[in-house]
């Protein structure tokens, strides 16, 4: 699970360095970013229900819910 949060954290610092600088458009990058970010936060919250932190736990799921959201509706309705 540290090798997938790493890589995920590279990808998510990669993507929005590349949409600040634009060589990419922001409008591809911050979606790919987002996702990644949210992934990771799943992850994280994976790793507070195993270490039995109920209060860390709920708060990354939904915040990672709410980024999810958010991308879906930039995505599909925005």
């Amino acid at each position: 699970m540290k090798i997938a949060k790493i890589i995920l954290s590279i990808i998510t610092m990669l993507f929005a360095t590349l949409g600040l600088v634009k060589i990419l458009p922001f409008d591809i990058t911050n979606p790919i970013m987002l996702v990644s970010l949210a992934t990771l936060l799943l992850l994280r919250s994976v790793e507070y229900k195993n270490n039995r932190d109920k209060g860390g736990f709920i708060i990354t799921c939904l915040t990672a819910v709410f980024v999810y959201v958010v991308v879906i509706y930039n995505v599909f309705i925005g």
